[in-house]
């Protein structure tokens, strides 16, 4: 069931992709906050995916993770707690609401009443500091699962 191999790596990319999008927001260069909070949600997610199998190469793992949390839910509160499986679902949540900005935070997008938006002028402070806490969020529910089933060991 676990591979602590793999989610490490996974969880040192998160890692530095937070503080890189941290960094980033301090010196409100937002593009770059944004792609590098999207990409930590998306590597927090398939740290997760790693203890139970391999994560596919996708910019939205949220239907992986939903579906090993339906999977292996009761091992995991067995394990870990009612708490964690909230925070598991909450996390598929925030992968699936920040892995548009993948592409949004690099090409911009187009709407239909306005045309084609710039990356630049389509991510905001606002939008940089949403997926700054989602990403910490995230990156935080990743390494907790990670400790408490190395624990359990």
């Amino acid at each position: 069931m676990r591979n602590t191999t793999e989610t490490s790596r996974w969880l040192r990319d998160a890692e530095a992709c937070f503080r890189s999008a941290q960094r980033a927001f301090d010196i409100q260069d937002y593009r770059v906050a944004v792609q590098n909070a999207q990409l930590c949600v998306e590597l927090s997610a398939k740290a997760v995916i790693a203890q139970f199998a391999e994560p596919l190469w996708r910019h939205d793992p949220s239907p992986q993770l939903r579906q090993l949390l339906d999977t292996h839910g009761e091992a995991i509160v067995r394990r870990c707690g009612e708490e964690m499986i909230a925070s598991l679902r909450r996390l598929a949540e925030d992968a699936q609401e920040v892995a548009p900005w993948h592409g949004w935070s690099t090409y911009g997008r187009e709407f239909e009443d306005k045309g084609w938006i710039a990356a630049v002028d389509l991510v905001t402070e606002a939008v940089a500091s949403e997926l700054l806490q989602r990403a910490q969020r995230s990156l935080r529910t990743a390494q907790s699962l990670a400790s408490l089933l190395s624990a359990s060991l």
